[in-house]
């Protein structure tokens, strides 16, 4: 296949993306004061330096930075050879999978990356999966095949796999055969074949971490910077006085509501990663809230809602949802926007015809990044209207709490993000029994022969498969899209940004100095 070939890989939903509050902020030795040290913010630390334990978006541009991936994926939604030279999926179903391990490279340790090697990482992120595990659904183990390939074989389809193995979900993060073998160490340490590597004695974990050069790096001239320095700033606000002051340079902590403010202080602005902050509806069966069970009332809840209303009073960057894929996303369908138009009438009657006429009760856990809370208080005041009292319980930005709050069955929804395109949302968001997401293990047969049907097809019919997808989930009311939003990223004194990909992909790797940009 052409490695470059444009398909739709996913954005992901940033799961392990909580923040929390600055404890510190040091003067920046960033692009702007005239070094080549870059110094990024980020609203939370990684949730692991482990690439098998990390999760998704921003928090991973630690491992962006020092694992080398086996394929690239870019911000104009192409993939790009990173280790592997070429890949392809062999023979029909999306069931196997071949890549050609480039020659000549070597972990930052000195030992050869070679498919020994890769096939090593890969059995090891499959005996100890992650928050980010159900990108692996279908994959029963990888080979080193002959002297250049790796071989990956699926017990089910997966269509996905340039994406899986790239640097966005952390899989193609190929783990030098030093850090297998004891991968306690992993956590403190980075054993991978990037442009950077970390340096502990510099780095103070949940507070900054600082990486410096590989000097076996194999492309040195991608090698920009001396050092780049990750620190952890919880609050927006606090991340953008730190860019304009000069404190740091990128700032991962962005939002749409400071976009503005941040264009007049002569910050360059990128939106990207489009999702839809929605109601998950979790408890799908009834187990913990049996109204939720009975496909009616869900219908129900989504009537209950004022899109528009919320969009505007969440301001800018924020517009109506009415289903799981964003516009621009494989799987839209711009029919579906119309599925359940504001009527709470509708919603009272659809309830009492499910046996609810007084309405009932609903136990909701939520975080407070990124409008989330904001987004179930909005909500909440809606649903009250028909007669459903949301119960909020807000954990504020701890992730690893949300994750046992989630896993405890004491909650029947949440809200979230969903990403895109369909067939990675399905398995992160509602398919994949692994996800924190889907704590009961919802299941319906219409959505599952449509999920299957999108891992088989071959590329000219993933769209319609996509739709198909997309479609059934919303025909069981699975969740209450509310709203499309986009990440962002500021940046200043920094040049090659490029943009901010719909793949959640960032060209770190091409962000320089101002006077040295390509």
């Amino acid at each position: 296949m052409n490695p470059t070939r444009r398909i739709r890989p996913p954005a992901i939903a940033v799961l392990s993306c909580a923040a929390l509050a600055l404890t510190a902020c040091s003067s920046s030795t960033g692009a702007a004061s005239g070094d080549t040290t870059l110094t990024i913010a980020l609203p939370a630390p990684p949730e692991s330096l482990n690439p098998g334990q990390n999760g998704s978006g921003g928090q991973g541009i630690i491992h962006w930075l020092t694992y080398e991936p086996l394929i690239r994926a870019n911000s104009n939604g192409t993939f790009s050879p990173g280790l592997a030279t070429s890949w392809k999926y062999v023979g029909t179903g999306n069931k196997r999978f071949e890549m050609t391990i480039r020659d000549g490279v070597k972990f930052a340790d000195g030992t050869p990356v070679d498919p020994a090697a890769v096939a090593a990482t890969l059995s090891y992120y499959l005996k100890n999966p992650g928050s980010m595990s159900p990108f692996l659904t279908g994959i029963r183990g990888a080979s080193a095949t002959g002297g250049t390939t790796v071989r990956v074989d699926l017990s089910s389809p997966n269509p996905m796999l340039p994406y899986v193995f790239s640097q966005l979900v952390n899989w193609g993060d190929v783990i030098s055969p030093a850090g297998l073998r004891n991968p306690a160490q992993l956590t403190t340490k980075t054993f991978g074949a990037g442009p950077y590597t970390l340096d502990p004695a510099a780095t103070i974990a949940g507070d900054h971490y600082t990486l410096v050069r590989n000097r076996g790096y194999y492309k040195p001239s991608e090698q920009r910077w001396d050092r780049v320095v990750v620190k952890v700033i919880g609050d927006p606000n606090s991340a953008l006085q730190a860019l304009n002051s000069g404190q740091i340079d990128v700032d991962l902590n962005a939002t749409a509501t400071l976009s503005s403010q941040a264009r007049g202080h002569g910050v360059t602005v990128l939106a990207g990663d489009p999702g839809v902050l929605s109601l998950y509806l979790i408890d799908r069966a009834g187990a913990t809230s049996p109204p939720l069970g009975d496909r009616r009332v869900r219908q129900a809840l989504n009537h209950a809602i004022d899109r528009a209303a919320i969009a505007k009073a969440l301001g800018t960057g924020y517009t109506p949802a009415g289903q799981i894929a964003p516009p621009g996303t494989d799987g839209h369908d711009p029919a579906l926007e119309a599925a359940y138009p504001y009527d709470p009438a509708k919603a009272r009657k659809l309830l009492a015809d499910a046996g609810h006429p007084g309405g009932f009760e609903v136990q909701l856990v939520d975080l407070s990044m990124f409008g989330m809370n904001v987004v179930s208080q909005a909500v909440a005041a809606q649903l009250a209207k028909v007669g459903v009292r949301v119960s909020l319980h807000n954990v504020g930005n701890d992730l690893n709490k949300y994750v046992a709050e989630l896993s405890s069955h004491k909650y029947a929804v949440t809200t979230f993000r969903l990403s895109s395109p369909m067939f990675a949302s399905a398995l992160f968001n509602f398919t994949g029994a692994a996800s924190p997401l889907n704590p009961y293990k919802s299941s319906d047969p219409q959505i599952t022969r449509a999920f299957a049907a999108l891992g088989a097809a071959p590329a000219a019919r993933q769209e319609a498969a996509a739709r198909a997808l997309n479609t059934a989930v919303v025909d069981q009311a699975w969740f209450v899209p509310i709203s499309v939003i986009h990440n962002y990223v500021f940046a200043k004194g920094v040049s090659g940004l490029g943009s901010y990909g719909s793949n959640g992909a960032l060209d770190v790797l091409y962000w320089a100095p101002k006077s040295s940009a390509p």
